[in-house]
């Protein structure tokens, strides 16, 4: 295709011209921005203007299928009239009447997208009324071929035609030397002489001139033939090499993308600093939002530590609580307990798991409510600063109030406080010591009763043995005795050490434990409420990451623009640096 370079270039320069104005549009840049891009985009579609002239039987037709690949004449789409035809693309074949000189015809084919066509009458029957071609489409005319028939190219009419052309569009100009199928080289070469020298006197310069087969060029295309051959032969690779390069070359032409180029840079360095900007004040926001989340990590942090010592101390309550309770039960696990009460039990176990935790509760609810208080204060001053720093760094203003009211607190309060005394009520029956003493202290009466029945029995039993007169065996039998009931005293007084000793271990295990659920229930309660603060931030976040996922996308888009417009600028400079060969 002619001019293929040229039109590569300025396809991929109005795509990269459509993706800015989808960038800018997106960027949120001023509109005119996006109406210049757009009327940048139509300017470039401006078809590359042929002006084909010569007399009549010049060849003309034949030239203009050969040179599109479109069969003007054999389709209709040339009529034979003494009218000036504007070819232009169209939907269907339509024909426009301007006026009784120039007629536009639209045409369905692809090439006249790019290119327009303005097909001239025969210089030998144009008539003063025609003066349109010179007057209107020449000076328009990206290049005026004059086609002139080998077989007969010393008609007066077509010099004289180009006489009527002012001498700044002469640089236009081409020469094309039609039909030398049917002329033998030595001719061709003879009458290229004559026309050069023609030429140089009446116009004071050589035209380029092509000597052309288009019926050749024309079967090369079409046909099945030995292509190469015949193109070769039909002289229209240099032609074609020539008018690419005046496409590619044309100075008006270049001059308009460079500018279009110039222009959608500028517009692309606006955006790409406008987008830099955007960045900043985006990251400034973000750092700021994550300053603020990381000093309510670090107030919830303090919050915990007073906390803590709340923890502490509930603890030492617990374990002063339940070291009183192992004294009292300490009085009663005793054989002495058990021999005081083998008539009758007076020890008693009721409600001791109830008191503990009711002595507990007592001791341990003013730190707990002192530290709902603090807890209430950390949140209030928290959500306070954190509405001034949203306000002075983000410059985002909250529509509500963080900070919880107090209907809330008192919820909170009750709620705190109603878990913290099923903990130590649930450590406190966890000793299981109304389950388990009963039991212990059961047989430590059942060895005092075996205890006195023994020194009974044995009293008894000596009393017979004395009244037989059998000395020895009331001695057996009172030592016997004697010997049994400190047995069972001992029996008894270690398993109620025994008892003792681990209702002690479990009163510590129960302490540590109450610790360990102390200290998860402040960091459950601690952490959900700065949590609920900290969701002040989440919309922040989360519109500041869009804008980053936003962002990276135009950058990206930016970047990859910036880099098609540098391998534009070095096609359109290759393409400039090439002057077309006569």
């Amino acid at each position: 295709m002619i001019g293929e370079d040229y039109f590569q270039l300025r396809s991929r320069l109005g795509a990269a011209l459509y993706a800015l104005r989808g960038l800018v549009m997106e960027g949120a840049a001023s509109l005119d921005h996006a109406a210049i891009l757009e009327n940048l985009v139509h300017s470039l579609k401006d078809p590359f203007v042929f002006v084909v002239t010569g007399e009549v039987n010049a060849g003309k037709s034949t030239f203009l299928n050969a040179l599109f690949g479109a069969e003007f004449s054999k389709t209709g789409f040339m009529p034979t009239t003494d009218k000036i035809l504007f070819f232009k693309h169209g939907d269907s074949v339509r024909h426009n009447v301007v006026n009784d000189t120039l007629e536009e015809v639209f045409v369905p084919a692809e090439f006249l997208r790019d290119f327009h066509v303005v097909d001239t009458p025969g210089t030998n029957s144009v008539a003063s009324g025609h003066q349109d071609i010179t007057e209107r489409f020449v000076p328009l005319a990206d290049l005026v071929l004059f086609v002139f028939s080998a077989v007969n190219p010393w008609g007066a009419s077509a010099w004289q035609f180009l006489e009527k052309i002012h001498h700044q569009w002469m640089r236009n100009v081409i020469f094309i030397l039609q039909q030398c199928d049917l002329r033998e080289p030595e001719e061709i070469s003879v009458i290229l002489g004559y026309m050069r020298q023609l030429s140089r006197q009446r116009f004071g310069h050589e035209f380029p001139i092509f000597p052309v087969s288009a019926k050749k060029a024309y079967l090369a295309r079409s046909s099945g033939l030995d292509q190469e051959k015949l193109l070769a032969d039909s002289g229209f690779t240099n032609l074609e090499q020539r008018i690419s390069a005046i496409i590619a070359g044309g100075g008006p032409r270049l001059a308009k993308i460079a500018n279009t180029m110039r222009i959608a840079q500028q517009m692309l360095g606006s955006l790409r600093e406008q987008n830099s900007l955007r960045v900043t004040h985006r990251e400034q926001k973000s750092e700021a939002l994550d300053a603020i989340a990381s000093g309510l990590e670090a107030q919830s942090v303090r919050t915990l530590g007073k906390l803590a010592d709340t923890v502490d101390v509930t603890v030492q309550d617990f374990q002063r609580e339940t070291t009183t309770s192992l004294a009292q039960m300490r009085n009663q696990l005793t054989a002495f307990a058990a021999l005081r009460s083998a008539w009758r039990e007076r020890r008693s176990v009721d409600a001791l798991e109830k008191d503990l935790a009711a002595r507990v509760r007592a001791t341990s609810q003013p730190h707990w409510e002192r530290a709902a208080a603090a807890l209430e204060d950390d949140i209030g001053n928290a959500a306070g600063l954190m509405s001034a720093r949203l306000a002075e760094t983000v410059k985002a203003q909250l529509r509500d109030d963080p900070r919880p009211d107090s209907a809330f607190w008192q919820a909170q309060k009750r709620r705190f406080l109603s878990r913290i005394t099923s903990l130590v009520q649930r450590e406190a029956e966890s000793l299981h010591t109304e389950e388990t003493l009963p039991a212990v202290l059961a047989r430590s009466r059942k060895l005092a009763w075996w205890q006195i029945l023994a020194l009974v029995l044995a009293i008894v039993a000596a009393g017979f043995c004395a009244e037989a007169k059998n000395w020895t065996a009331m001695g057996v039998v009172l030592g016997l005795g004697v010997l049994l009931a400190p047995i069972l005293w001992l029996v008894s007084m270690r398993n109620l050490r025994r008892y003792a000793k681990e209702l002690e271990a479990k009163c510590a295990a129960a302490a540590e434990e109450l610790r360990v659920k102390f200290s998860a229930l402040v960091q459950e309660e601690t952490k959900s409420l700065y949590t609920e603060l900290m969701k002040v931030l989440q919309p922040l976040q989360d519109k500041l990451g869009e804008q980053q996922r936003r962002h990276d996308g135009l950058t990206g888009q930016i970047n990859d623009l910036t880099r098609t417009f540098a391998e534009l600028e070095a096609q359109m400079a290759s393409m400039g640096s090439t002057e077309p060969a006569r």
